[in-house]
């Protein structure tokens, strides 16, 4: 727009710049034309004053009677009444009109000659240059030329010898057709430029008004681009911002998870006085730098454990994913980038192009630090979140390896007072997340926990908000189905499936608290924080299996004993219990607290 803007106001100048010279051009050809004019007037008194003769005029103190006529006989006559005469020829004339011109008008006329009659017709430099040229031509010649410090137009017209020239003249040797002298006018330019100054002031002020016009028409048209671009550009935002709340809808751990990078990201570089429109393009970019997620699929994007190496490998391609999207978007472009190389690493193991220090984006290299602290203090199902005074030793530490040495100095000092959100973590708030862990933790078929969660519970890494906790869960109750492969294959498959359900359900509603697992197809597990009635749950159990050939087994422990030290001490206890051959049809295993087993 400053471009439109400036290009408008040169055009104008333009104009009134050419408005002007071409006003000057006028003004000297206005001269001109009046100088020829006036020339042809004169040449119209001399071509009369000569066809006759000359004229006889009273002798006055002006107009004596003129020594350069003395060789004609009748130059002075006088009249019956006395009055003397004497006979004015059309050089005489001319001069006398040429004062009176002058006097009245301004404009100067001179009848010249290079060897001329009365020395007064003498010519000056000027007036001898072009007498000159006229030797050659029998052209007018005219130009701009100064008298006194005046700058006149200054015009002489040849004047021909003519055969009435030849009754003052033939002295002189002239000829009909000789260039002896021309008549000269010299008229000031000033007045005509004035003139059309005048007229340009008027041209002028209407074209400034335009110049205005425009100006603020292209303003308007600016501001009204820009709005549609802001509005362009913030529906874009909206839409990816509603993308990545749809990510985060998908995900619970990213929950709030892009805002709260934004924040850091910013608060990070405040700290190193980047300036505004740096902020605001960091802003961005770190509230769409997850927004690739988009092609991840939900298997991986949505698995509350550990990632393996090749899930791993499919989410790493978020970051290109992202920069696909962006750098399509006009609006986007300047963030592509950015959101491309959030993930690189300072010392080059980074990815997805392995950029190492100050091949990063600068703004990368902020919201790199602001994603991983973000990260740490975060609670996952597998790993609950640091402090942030941790987090910020880990960033200390990672520092020059994983993150721009100045940036995670600086952002140790910019961080250290952030308060950290409760609500970060991920867990079941709501019914949709708890469908979405089911997708990982539940039993398909039942419905029950699986052998997965079962086995984060158990495992010695898991933190404090993911491990058993005493306090709530004291015991655990391991049901065994014996031969229910066998009933598959009489009743059928179907049939099996339709038991084990109806089995899962009836628990469920007798333990509405405890947590269920299903392990193994045919092996129960319920954690519960008081020891279970037996008897009733055998009642339950029975009431499935009294009509066919699977028989059960139950084994209740303190949740303390050794054998719920691991998933794997759980299966290797359970594996040799199933491997002890049943007899009885209903025969349940109980043995008492005291001892454990």
């Amino acid at each position: 727009m400053n471009l439109a803007l400036v290009g408008w106001t040169l055009l104008i100048l333009g104009f009134i710049t050419t408005l002007y010279w071409q006003t000057r051009v006028s003004a000297e050809q206005l001269a001109f034309n009046e100088a020829k004019a006036s020339i042809r007037k004169d040449v119209a008194i001399r071509k009369w004053v000569a066809s006759h003769g000359g004229v006889y005029v009273p002798v006055s103190e002006r107009t004596t009677p003129n020594i350069y006529l003395s060789h004609i006989a009748n130059r002075d006559v006088i009249t019956d009444d006395g009055q003397q005469l004497t006979l004015m020829n059309p050089a005489y004339i001319l001069t006398q009109v040429a004062e009176d011109y002058a006097n009245e008008y301004g404009i100067r006329g001179h009848i010249t000659s290079i060897n001329p009659l009365n020395p007064n017709n003498a010519a000056d430099p000027w007036e001898t240059k072009a007498l000159t040229g006229m030797q050659k031509s029998l052209n007018d010649f005219g130009e701009l030329a100064k008298i006194d410090n005046i700058t006149y137009m200054r015009v002489l017209e040849p004047m021909l010898v003519t055969q009435a020239c030849l009754k003052c003249h033939a002295h002189q040797g002239y000829s009909v057709g000789d260039v002896r002298g021309g008549i000269s006018i010299s008229i000031p330019v000033q007045p005509f430029y004035d003139q059309m100054l005048h007229q340009l002031t008027y041209t002028s002020l209407f074209l400034l008004i335009l110049w205005g016009i425009g100006c603020a028409a292209m303003i308007h048209y600016k501001n009204l681009a820009k709005k549609y671009w802001f509005d362009k550009q913030n529906d874009f935002e909206q839409y990816l911002y509603s993308l990545v709340e749809m990510i985060e809808g998908r995900d619970s751990y990213t929950a709030g998870h892009t805002r709260r990078v934004a924040d850091y990201a910013v608060c990070i570089a405040k700290a190193l006085i980047l300036t505004d429109s740096e902020i605001d393009q960091l802003h961005r970019a770190a509230m769409v730098h997850d927004i690739g997620k988009i092609a991840t699929p939900d298997s991986i994007l949505l698995k509350p454990g550990k990632l393996n190496k090749i899930e791993f490998e499919i989410i790493q391609q978020h970051a290109t994913s992202g920069y696909q999207l962006l750098y399509k978007i006009n609006t986007f472009t300047d963030i592509a980038n950015i959101v491309r190389s959030h993930h690189e690493k300072y010392d080059g193991s980074g990815y997805p192009d392995g950029l190492s220090g100050e091949e990063i984006p600068k703004l990368a290299q902020i919201i790199c630090i602001a994603d991983a602290f973000d990260a740490m203090t975060t609670d996952r199902i597998y790993k609950g979140r640091k402090t942030v005074e941790e987090s910020l030793n880990e960033i200390s530490l990672l520092a020059g390896r994983q993150f721009n040495p100045h940036y995670a100095k600086v952002a140790v000092s910019a961080l250290r007072t952030v308060q950290l959100e409760y609500t970060t973590q991920q867990a079941q708030q709501n019914i949709t997340e708890q469908q979405r862990l089911a997708y990982f933790y539940n039993d398909q078929l039942t419905g029950l926990f699986n052998r997965e969660f079962l086995n984060i519970l158990l495992s010695p890494s898991s933190e404090q908000n993911v491990k058993i906790k005493p306090e709530q869960i004291q015991h655990a109750t391991i049901i065994y189905l014996r031969h229910f492969s066998m009933f598959n294959q009489e009743a059928g498959w179907a049939n099996g499936n339709h038991l084990l359900v109806e089995l899962a359900t009836d628990l469920t509603h007798m333990l509405p608290a405890s947590p269920l697992f299903r392990v193994h197809g045919d092996e129960f597990i319920v954690l519960s924080a008081e020891q279970l009635d037996i008897s009733a749950l055998k009642g339950r159990l029975t009431k499935h299996v009294a009509l066919n050939c699977i028989e059960y087994d139950v084994e209740q422990f303190e949740i303390s004993n050794p054998i719920f030290s691991s998933i794997d001490t759980l299966e290797k206890h359970m594996h040799g219990h199933s491997s002890i051959n049943m007899n009885g049809k209903a025969r349940m295993t109980f043995d008492a607290l005291t001892n454990g087993i």
